[in-house]
C-alpha cells in the first residue's frame, strides 16, 4: 500500500509542476491524462483493497475496484475532452 500511496503523491506533484502558471486548456489536458493513466489504477486499487478488508470478502473489493476504475476513467476522459475542446486564449498562446 505504501508504494501505491507514494506513486499517487509523485503523480500529483508532477501534475502540479506541469500545470503551474499554464492556461486552463493545458491544465485540463494534463490532469485528464494524469487521472486516467497515473492516478486511476492506484486510487481504485487502494480503495478496493481497503473495502475488501472492511467487508471481509475479496469479490466485494474486486467489484469496487472495477466500478472505481471505470468511473474515474470516464471522469478523466471528460476532463481531457473539455480541455481539447476549450479554445486557446490568444494572450497566453502568443509568445512574448
Amino acid at each position: 500500500m505504501g508504494v501505491a500511496l507514494l506513486i499517487i503523491v509523485v503523480v500529483t506533484a508532477i501534475g502540479r509542476a506541469l500545470t503551474k502558471g499554464q492556461s486552463i486548456r493545458r491544465k485540463r489536458i494534463v490532469w485528464g491524462i494524469l487521472i486516467m493513466i497515473g492516478l486511476n489504477p492506484f486510487v481504485s486499487w487502494l480503495i478496493g483493497i481497503c473495502f475488501a478488508i472492511f467487508a471481509g470478502k475479496g469479490f466485494a473489493g474486486m467489484g469496487m475496484m472495477v466500478i472505481l476504475f471505470i468511473g474515474m476513467f470516464f471522469i478523466g476522459a471528460i476532463i481531457l475532452i473539455s480541455g481539447l475542446l476549450t479554445k486557446a486564449d490568444i494572450k497566453q498562446a502568443s509568445p512574448k
